[in-house]
Order: C-alpha cells, then sequence, then structure tokens
C-alpha cells in the first residue's frame, strides 16, 4: 500500500486500493493506494519488505531505490528517496 494524503489522493482522483506507479529515474513498481489521515502531503510511505513477487508486475519497491551509502555519512536511503505517482495503467 501506498499511503497518501487524502488531499494528494482526491488531487490525483485516486480511491482507496485503486493501482498506482510509484517511480523514478531509477525504476518504477505498481502498488495500492492508501488515503490515510496524518499523512504529511507530498509524501509517500510503502512499509514492509516485501519480496518481489509480492508486487504487480514482480518489480518490488526496491527498484526505486539506490545502493549508494546516503548522505552525509553512509547509511541506508530507503527513507529519502524522490518518487513521481500516477495512476497504474490496467
Amino acid at each position: 500500500m501506498a499511503m497518501m494524503n487524502p488531499e494528494d489522493c482526491a488531487a490525483m482522483g485516486l480511491v482507496e486500493g485503486e493501482r498506482v506507479e510509484v517511480g523514478n529515474e531509477r525504476g518504477k513498481t505498481i502498488v495500492h493506494a492508501k488515503p490515510k489521515k496524518g499523512q504529511q502531503r507530498g509524501v509517500v510511505v510503502v512499509e514492509g519488505i516485501w519480496p518481489n513477487k509480492h508486487f504487480d508486475g514482480g518489480i518490488g519497491i526496491n527498484a526505486i531505490t539506490s545502493s549508494q551509502p546516503g548522505w552525509p555519512n553512509g547509511g541506508a536511503v530507503f527513507h529519502d528517496t524522490a518518487v513521481w505517482i500516477k495512476r497504474a495503467v490496467a
């Protein structure tokens, strides 16, 4: 699930459970939208570490994250990854 601010979902015309593409220059994956009160506008959260087979199309969330150490002192970058979101094509 892609947890998003309800106003962001409304602006995109998305309803709960609708398939959305989440991606960037590295890749993309398909998840389901979930409006969530209290979620910051402009931020999407996809919780969990699911194997690729659990994603539509077999490509998981790691397709959009970098394997490079985070700035400035290393560490994981999956908490700070810029993405675009659009309605998935059926």
